[in-house]
């Protein structure tokens, strides 16, 4: 006897058996027919930024957002198509975090280290006075 593995679609609510996409058949249409649009739209116009391409084909911005990430729309075939920092918010076009925030989270990374290697030695020196007497 099998089991069906089933759940309701995190996109329509309705009950599906789950599949790779983790979303019901319907839904899955209806996004590739959101994408067939956009990759459409973008052919005609190269240069559209995220939100123009989101303003003209009606497709969620979080939406577009998510294929630029998971590479779907290349950004090096659409050389305006940002998605925010998940730090700051400011539009990049890859990895995770702009430069700056990159710079910044690496330098207070570092202090820390540093302060943390500091406590260490101190401690340490402290230990090896009180044992002396």
């Amino acid at each position: 006897m099998s089991i069906l593995m089933v759940a309701n679609c995190p996109g329509c609510g309705k009950v599906f058996q789950k599949n790779l996409r983790n979303l019901c058949y319907d839904c899955v249409n209806i996004l590739q027919a959101e994408y067939d649009t956009c990759d459409r739209y973008l052919r005609a116009n190269r240069k559209s930024t995220t939100e123009q391409l989101s303003m003209a084909t009606g497709v969620s911005a979080k939406q577009i957002i998510i294929w630029i990430k998971d590479r779907r729309l290349p950004v090096t075939d659409y050389p305006n198509l940002t998605y925010p920092c998940n730090s700051c918010s400011e539009p990049i076009r890859q990895q995770e975090m702009c430069y700056s925030c990159r710079s910044r989270l690496t330098k207070d990374i570092r202090e820390m280290q540093e302060k943390e290697a500091k406590l260490v030695h101190n401690s340490f020196a402290y230990k090896n006075r009180v044992n002396r007497y």
